[in-house]
C-alpha cells in the first residue's frame, strides 16, 4: 500500500486517534480516582501519584520517541511504543497494590505516549504547511471531544465493570491501534530525516534548547498546559468529595469545561488563515490571564459554589485550545530534517513542565481550591513572562534557524 492509496479521512482519523490515545487513557480514570483510593486504602493525594508519574512518563517517551523515530522510521517506533501500551494497561487492570499501579501507569505512558509525537511528525511528513494547519486545527478540535467523553463514559462504565474494567477498555483500544498500524500505515520518514548518532544526541538538544525560537514556543505550550493540569489533578476529589457531586455528575461537568478547547481550537481553525501563529498565542495568552485573575477572585469571593471553578476553567481552555495547536504548528517549520528529534524536545519540554506542575500540586493538595488556584497562577505567570522575554529575532524577513 502506499501513501496516495490513504484517503485524507483516514489520516484524520487515525492521527487523531493517536494522537489522542494518551489523554484518553488520562482522563476515562479521572471519575474513578476516589473508588480506587478507596480500593487500595490510600489517600487522594496518593493516587495523585499516579497522574504525576503517567505525566512524567509521558515527558521521557516524548524525549526518547522523537530521536527513535528519526534513526529507524516512524511506523516500528509507534508499533512498539502501542506494544508495550498494551501490555502495560493490562498491568494496570491486574493490579494488586498501588506501588505496582504506579509503576504499571509509569510504563504505560512510556509506551503509548510516543503516539503524540509520532503523529504530528507525520503531519509535518506528510503534508503542506497549509495542510499541516488545516489538520492540526480539525484534529485539535476532534480532540477536545476526548478529555470532554472519556471522562463520561469512564463513569457511565464505572458502575458496570469497575476501574480495573476501565483499564481493560484501554487495553482494547490500544490493541486495535496497533494492527490498524500494523496493517495500513506506511512508512512516512522522509529521505533527508537526519540519522543523528546517539553520542550527538546531546550536542543537538543542546543546540535546541539555546535556540530563542525553539525555546520560545516549547515553553509556551507547557506552560498554558500546566495552566489547566491542577484542575485535571485536583478536580476529580475536590468536586466529589468537596462539593459532593456524583461520578456522572462531576464527569459531565469536567467535559463542560473542557468544552472550552474545542472553542479555542476552532477559532485557531478560522484564525490561522488571516493572522500568524503568534498574534493568535499573544492574544490567547490574554485570555488565559483574565481566566487566571477571575479564578482567583471568585474563589475567594464564592468559596462554597463549584461554578466558581468551573466557569474561570472555561475561559481559560479556550486560550489553551489556541496556544497549543499555534505552537505546534510555528515550533517544527524550521527543522524538517530533524522533525522527530525537534518534536520530541518539544513535547518532552510541555509534559516535563505539566509533571512538575502535577507533583506540586499534589504536595499542596489539602481538599481545598486553594492548590488549584494557586497553581494555575504560578502557570500563567511563567508562561507571560516566558513568551515576552524569548521574544523572538525572526521577524519575517529573517529565516527560522534550521539544522
Amino acid at each position: 500500500m502506499t501513501q496516495r492509496a490513504l484517503s485524507t479521512g483516514f489520516w484524520l482519523v487515525l492521527l487523531t486517534l493517536l494522537i489522542a490515545l494518551p489523554r484518553i487513557t488520562l482522563d476515562m480514570h479521572l471519575p474513578a480516582l476516589p473508588a480506587m483510593a478507596d480500593d487500595f486504602h490510600s489517600s487522594d493525594s496518593q493516587l495523585q501519584l499516579t497522574l504525576t508519574l503517567y505525566t512524567l512518563g509521558s515527558a521521557i517517551s516524548l524525549l526518547v520517541a522523537g530521536p527513535l523515530t528519526d534513526r529507524f522510521g516512524r511506523r516500528p517506533v509507534l508499533l512498539a511504543g502501542l506494544l508495550l501500551y498494551v501490555v502495560a494497561t493490562v498491568a494496570c487492570a491486574l493490579a494488586d497494590s498501588l506501588l505496582m499501579l504506579i509503576i504499571a501507569r509509569l510504563i504505560q505512558a512510556l509506551g503509548g505516549c510516543c503516539t503524540t509525537v509520532i503523529g504530528r511528525v507525520i503531519v509535518r511528513d506528510y503534508f503542506d504547511r497549509h495542510e499541516q494547519a488545516r489538520l492540526l486545527g480539525l484534529i485539535s478540535m476532534a480532540m477536545a471531544v476526548s478529555p470532554m467523553a472519556a471522562p463520561v463514559l469512564g463513569s457511565l462504565m464505572l458502575p458496570l465493570i469497575n476501574w480495573r474494567g476501565l483499564f481493560g477498555v484501554l487495553g482494547v483500544i490500544g490493541a486495535g491501534l496497533y494492527l490498524v498500524v500494523y496493517r495500513r500505515l506506511p512508512e512516512t520518514r522522509p529521505p533527508q530525516a537526519a540519522d543523528a548518532p546517539p553520542s550527538h544526541l546531546l550536542r543537538l538538544y543542546g543546540q535546541l534548547l539555546r535556540d530563542r525560537y525553539f525555546l520560545r514556543y516549547s515553553l509556551a505550550i507547557g506552560c498554558v498546559y500546566s495552566t489547566y493540569f491542577p484542575f485535571i489533578a485536583e478536580s476529580s476529589a475536590l468536586l466529589q468529595r468537596g462539593f459532593h457531586l456524583s461520578a456522572t455528575t462531576y464527569a459531565l461537568v469536567f467535559a463542560a469545561t473542557i468544552s472550552g478547547y474545542m472553542l479555542g481550537a476552532n477559532l485557531f481553525r478560522r484564525l490561522v488563515l488571516r493572522f500568524e501563529p503568534d498574534r493568535l498565542i499573544a492574544g490567547a495568552t490574554g485570555l488565559n490571564v483574565l481566566g487566571s485573575l477571575v479564578l482567583a477572585a471568585a474563589t475567594v469571593a464564592l468559596p462554597s459554589v463549584w461554578l466558581a471553578i468551573v466557569l474561570p476553567m472555561v475561559v481559560i481552555m479556550v486560550s489553551v485550545g489556541m496556544v497549543i495547536p499555534a505552537c505546534q504548528l510555528a515550533v517544527l517549520q524550521p527543522y524538517g530534517a530533524i522533525a522527530g528529534t525537534a518534536s520530541g524536545l518539544f513535547f518532552f519540554t510541555q509534559m516535563f513542565l505539566t509533571a512538575v506542575s502535577s507533583w506540586a500540586t499534589g504536595l499542596l493538595s489539602d481538599g481545598t481550591s486553594g492548590p488549584l488556584v494557586i497553581m494555575t497562577a504560578v502557570a500563567t505567570a511563567l508562561l507571560v513572562t516566558s513568551w515576552l522575554a524569548l521574544h523572538k529575532t525572526q521577524c519575517g524577513s529573517e529565516p527560522a534557524p534550521t539544522f
